[in-house]
């Protein structure tokens, strides 16, 4: 996941853009095409799974699905002050590729992730990119390879929730049922635990312990096909040194709800043009190093 920046400007929709990546698709990519039948949570001929099995299956069972529409709405409040930014997209769980538009405050950030790369417009005016771009491009492959991934502000997004193989029965519970959108689904809870998040790396776990505390609480709402309806995350920022007593100006809060529907539905997402991008990678890495 990435880390989170709490920060609330006239720029809130970039601020945000680091989360939106982190929790940009469910799935983490598989060999299974769409037609493969998701198996219902909780239903057919076997004994009803447990909360935390119905939550393991959720990321495979969307992932078969092949794609979605998606909406978001991401609340960010910070220093006394809040703004909420809307957005609305395609997601391909499959290939691992999204298009997403955020608006806020009649700015507006458009963000693609295509092979592994992570393409950002940001808003007319901020960015301070090179005259004649318009376009940020993130390498992510890159990233990993220079050991930044693990610690920079942009992560993978398609391996952001590969958590749920790995929870146990007292990390989910079920909350009981609701609707989304219409349709028929079961509310769970995840108390995700920041060393799975992590997943392994002591340098990370401990610098997202630092920023977000012990654990982060993740909501889904799954349908009964096993899909995921509804997501979300709620992280609050520990304060960067000084006092940690609550209610301190710099603590921070976000939440992040993501909204799928129309599984299935057809995904065309080309990459901008090179001469209208630039490549911000190597700037992100030496960023990450000075930092460490």
């Amino acid at each position: 996941m990435a880390s989170v920046k709490f920060r609330v400007s006239k720029a809130a929709v970039g601020g945000v853009a680091g989360v939106l990546a982190a929790a940009a698709l469910t799935g983490c990519g598989s060999d299974d095409k769409a037609g493969s039948a998701a198996e219902p949570s909780g239903s057919g001929g076997g004994a009803e799974r447990s909360p935390s099995q119905v939550v393991q299956a959720t990321n495979a069972n969307t992932t078969k699905a092949g794609s979605a529409r998606v909406k978001i709405t991401t609340s960010v409040s910070a220093d006394g002050r809040s703004q909420t930014v809307k957005g609305s997209g395609v997601m391909d769980f499959d290939g691992g590729k999204s298009r997403l538009t955020l608006e806020q405050g009649g700015q507006r950030l458009e963000q693609r992730v295509v092979d592994q790369v992570i393409y950002q417009k940001p808003p007319e005016g901020e960015g301070a990119l090179p005259e004649g771009k318009s376009w940020m491009k993130i390498d992510l492959r890159k990233l990993r390879d220079s050991g930044a991934a693990g610690s920079s502000d942009v992560n993978d997004p398609s391996d952001s929730f590969a958590y749920s193989k790995s929870l146990s029965e007292k990390d989910v519970k079920k909350v009981g049922k609701e609707k989304v959108g219409g349709v028929e689904t079961t509310h769970y809870r995840v108390d995700l635990d920041i060393d799975k998040l992590a997943k392994g790396d002591a340098k990370q776990a401990r610098k997202l312990r630092e920023q977000l505390g012990t654990s982060v609480p993740v909501d889904l709402w799954i349908d009964g096909k096993g899909l995921t309806r509804r997501q979300q995350i709620e992280m609050t920022a520990q304060p960067t040194g000084g006092s940690k007593a609550s209610g301190s100006a710099e603590h921070g809060k976000a939440k992040v709800v993501m909204d799928f529907s129309d599984f299935g539905t057809d995904v065309t997402i080309g990459t901008p043009a090179s001469g209208d991008t630039v490549d911000v990678t190597d700037k992100i890495v030496k960023q990450t190093q000075q930092k460490s």
